[in-house]
């Protein structure tokens, strides 16, 4: 506990809350804490060291299409607090087959190495977990968070964390299952819930590799990869988790499968059909929201770079292909809109 109330890291927490928050309505309660933040401030280190810290309900309201849960301005800032803390302290314990956390390589890295057991002949298994973050079990998560924190006062805070109360008007709900969807300390609980997993894997004669709760297994031989499987199923059972029966694919290396947006083949690589089809959604959604030309455009050109990014960069491979898919996804889905950016010419030079 004494980390989480280090200066630097309440001074660095408050700078990421008010970064986050910048553009939040003028009622919301952000400026109180940025305007009382000296006072605030105190108050919090005095609470935390003394284990009086409780956390509020979340608030849940209907907001880019879903229904999201906010925390208060203090919790939020907690959170990130303990989240740097805990950055540092289960870091080490985190194989570096996860990608997703901070010094793991993050979808670069990850797609690199899908990129080489493409290449590979064999067969593979390409899974992910159905509702991730609803479905983690508190009791087997605090049971992992216990042999790695010592600390009570820190553990009772994460306790409190894991069994919230979401707000709803006037109508609370008591959560008995799962974390936070958009916490900061999240993707980190989410990388050590399934760390039982990444080594049941590296005890196989397999190559693996797990973006958050997204994995990829390939095998040289099926006896193999079934093996691999078998026991895949075995360890998620143990921690209370199925897999997505609609995005598994077991079957020959050949055959094509995709990955965090890729589609892999031994004809090459490509945009997966679900990340064209997002990006259209996600585009359609922000017209019919009637945002400004200008953040529409924005949002396009920042996701073309990342697709040129992907391929020149990281897969070492051409995108015209993936531009001419962009062109043809963006006619189909909402080419009535293309004449305002001139997008259907999306870039000559790929």
């Amino acid at each position: 506990m004494d980390g989480v109330v280090a200066e630097h890291v309440l001074q660095q927490a408050f700078a990421w809350l008010c970064r986050k928050r910048r553009k939040h309505h003028h009622n919301q309660d952000i400026w109180d804490l940025r305007r009382n933040w000296p006072a605030e401030k105190e108050r919090l280190k005095e609470e935390l060291l003394k284990g009086q810290y409780r956390f509020g309900p979340q608030q849940a309201f209907w907001g880019a299409g879903e229904m999201l849960e906010l925390w208060n301005s203090r919790d939020a800032l907690v959170l990130k607090a303990i989240t740097i803390v805990l950055s540092d302290h289960l870091l080490p314990n985190i194989p570096t087959s996860c990608h997703h956390v901070k010094g793991h390589g993050g979808v670069p890295g990850a797609l690199r190495i899908a990129h080489k057991m493409s290449k590979a002949a064999g067969f593979v298994c390409r899974s992910d977990v159905k509702g991730y973050y609803a479905a983690i079990d508190h009791a087997i998560l605090l049971g992992m968070l216990e042999e790695h924190i010592k600390d009570r006062r820190l553990i009772r805070l994460l306790y409190q964390y894991l069994s919230r109360n979401v707000c709803k008007g006037e109508n609370y709900r008591e959560v008995t299952r799962g974390i936070s969807l958009r916490s900061p300390l999240s993707p980190l609980l989410g990388a050590l819930y399934l760390i039982p997993l990444d080594q049941a894997m590296a005890g196989q004669k397999v190559r693996y590799v797990r973006y958050m709760d997204d994995w990829l297994i390939t095998a040289g031989s099926r006896w193999q990869l079934r093996r691999a499987v078998r026991i895949m199923h075995e360890t998620l059972a143990s921690l209370k988790l199925r897999i997505h029966p609609d995005k598994t694919f077991i079957g020959r290396i050949d055959k094509g499968f995709h990955f965090l947006g890729i589609h892999f083949a031994a004809q090459g690589c490509r945009l997966a059909d679900l990340a064209l089809c997002s990006f259209v959604e996600r585009l359609s959604r922000l017209y019919e929201r009637n945002r400004p030309d200008g953040r529409v455009a924005r949002y396009v050109r920042r996701w073309l770079g990342w697709v040129r990014f992907v391929f020149k960069t990281v897969l070492r491979q051409e995108c015209s292909q993936a531009m001419v898919q962009v062109r043809n996804h963006l006619l189909a889905g909402c080419g009535y809109h293309l004449g305002v950016f001139g997008l259907v010419q999306l870039d000559s030079r790929d």
